[in-house]
Order: C-alpha cells, then sequence, then structure tokens
C-alpha cells in the first residue's frame, strides 16, 4: 500500500512510520494517570504545584500536612473530606486545606477528578500570624470570575516551576501570596452574604408569619420587598424556598381561607367577604374562590349549610 502525497509517494514502511509516529504524539498528549495521592514534598522556597489526573482506580488515604494546600479541579466531580466536614466539588471549584486538617479525596462514580494542588509552607507566611487563621476550611462556592483568577495564577505557576531560573523561588511565592489573598478575600465576601442571606431569611419568615392577620392590606410583591428593604429577586427567591409557593399564591391562599371561614360561620353577603379579603372587584373574588376551592361562594355556603342541618 503506498500514500500520496504533494511531493510524491510514501511506501508502506514510511506509512507505519507515520501511523506509530501519530500514535506516540497522541499519547504524549495524554495525562499520566495516577492510582494513588502524589507525594508531596516541598522544595526549600516552600512552594510547590502537583498536577494530579485521577485513574478510575485511585483511592486516597487520609492525610495530614504542615502546609497549606490549595486545590484548583479542572475537571471531574467528588467529594472532599475535612476531618469529620465532607463537601462536593466538581470543575471549576477552589478548595482551601489550612495546615492541621485531616483531609481525602472520593472521586465520584466514573468522573475521576483532574486537580492541580498547590502547596505553600508555613514559613512563607510566616510574616503576617494572622493569615492561616483566615483561611477556609471547605470548597469556596463557585462563581466564574473568581475561579478563572485563580486558574491563571496557577497555570502561570505550572510554567514557572518548569523553568530553571534564579527569578523561578520569587516568582513562585509572588504567585502562591496571591492565591492566598484571593482565598481570604473570597471566603470573606462568601461570608458576609451568607450574613445578609440568614439575615433576609429571618425578615422573611417574621413577615410570614404575620401574614394571616394582615394579608388582605398586601398590594404587591414590590411593595413587600420594599417595605421589608430586600431585592425583589431576593424577596423571592427566599419567600418561595420558605413557604413553597410564590408569593401571590400565598397571600390568595390565606384570602380564600379566610373566606370560606366566613361563608360558613357568618351570614355577610359575599360582596362584603371579598372586601374583607382584600379583592377589589367581586368577578376576581369568585374566579379565585373556584380555583381553590372548586365551587361557587354561594354553593360553598349552602353546601357547608346542608351539612350543618344534617348532623
Amino acid at each position: 500500500m503506498v500514500l500520496a502525497t504533494k511531493d510524491g509517494v510514501l511506501d508502506n514502511w514510511d506509512f507505519m512510520n507515520l501511523q506509530f509516529g501519530q500514535e506516540a504524539y497522541r499519547n504524549r498528549m495524554k495525562p499520566i494517570l495516577t492510582d494513588k495521592a502524589l507525594p508531596e514534598q516541598l522544595p526549600h522556597w516552600g512552594i510547590l504545584v502537583l498536577e494530579s489526573h485521577h485513574s478510575s482506580k485511585f483511592i486516597m488515604e487520609w492525610r495530614m500536612h504542615s502546609f497549606v494546600k490549595i486545590i484548583y479541579v479542572l475537571s471531574g466531580n467528588g467529594t472532599f473530606l475535612f476531618n469529620k466536614k465532607r463537601c462536593s466539588f466538581s470543575e471549576g471549584d477552589v478548595i482551601s486545606v489550612p495546615p492541621g486538617t485531616r483531609n481525602r479525596i472520593v472521586d465520584g462514580p466514573n468522573a475521576a477528578s483532574s486537580l492541580y494542588v498547590c502547596c505553600v509552607a508555613r514559613s512563607v507566611l510566616r510574616f503576617d500570624p494572622s493569615l492561616i487563621p483566615q483561611l477556609p476550611c471547605r470548597a469556596l462556592p463557585r462563581e466564574k470570575n473568581f475561579a478563572h483568577r485563580v486558574s491563571s495564577v496557577v497555570r502561570r505557576m505550572v510554567h514557572t516551576q518548569q523553568v530553571t531560573s534564579e527569578m523561578r523561588p520569587i516568582s513562585m511565592v509572588t504567585d502562591a501570596l496571591k492565591l492566598i489573598k484571593m482565598i481570604c478575600e473570597r471566603s470573606r465576601e462568601t461570608q458576609k452574604i451568607d450574613r445578609i442571606s440568614i439575615d433576609y431569611r429571618q425578615r422573611i419568615q417574621h413577615y410570614i408569619d404575620s401574614l394571616p392577620s394582615r394579608f388582605f392590606e398586601e398590594t404587591s410583591i414590590n411593595a413587600a420587598a420594599n417595605h421589608l428593604d430586600i431585592p425583589r429577586r431576593t424577596f423571592t427567591k427566599l419567600f418561595a424556598e420558605i413557604t413553597g409557593d410564590t408569593w401571590l399564591q400565598h397571600v390568595r391562599r390565606l384570602a380564600i381561607e379566610h373566606a370560606r371561614h366566613r361563608l360558613h360561620e357568618t351570614d355577610l353577603p359575599v360582596m362584603s367577604i371579598a372586601f374583607e379579603c382584600g379583592f377589589h372587584d367581586l368577578s376576581t373574588f369568585y374566579r379565585q374562590f373556584q380555583r381553590h376551592c372548586g365551587i361557587s361562594p354561594g354553593r360553598y355556603r349552602t353546601d357547608r349549610g346542608l351539612q350543618n342541618e344534617t348532623r
């Protein structure tokens, strides 16, 4: 068999060599997979970046180290174990492991992970004793811009580590400090967001608890969110998480429950009950009552009256 080329032909031997050459190139492009966690031996300047591509058989025993470990998840997913805590991770996540923390990685089924592990010796951070206590022990919530900045620094560190240069130690330390700074800042931002979220949730819960006695005064979701000084989008999301309903569904349900009670317990005209429930026109009240109860207000009152008479 021969293969035609621009300049002539390749004979069988040349073609086989070409195939083998292409296969060797593809093999060189494939990452070397590992079945166990790599050794973490830091150089004298105190910074090491490991590239860990897990095989489907990867198993990691519990480890505890004297240095800071920052992990960028290139691909895959699984669970990261810290002492008695555990957190899920997936592509793009950044995981911070302070010194002295027992840790272990368990890859997800059919999702062997590829990680970049940055190890930073305590001695590098000795100039500021407050840094290590600020480091979180968890996977930081994914955020596109943050993950991009971390991956850019880690990528530069990988290239720097491969170059033999007098500037390598200071370059690695400089980038490691940038990583630590980004992690600490992101952790503080996340804690602030968490505190705000808790405060918002408490305000909304108090508001929900008060609704049975004030549902008839509610005019719109915008007014409710403004009254609580909460962004509408956040109010909508948290309200649904707490009640399982939208704001309008919840308010309407309270109004119809009140209407059912008044229809059953009083002889008030339907128009008066609709007014009590906060409906501005009778047709809307009839339509909502029919939707929730399956019958009209008049039929509901009649049926209830007949049930009482037969008892």
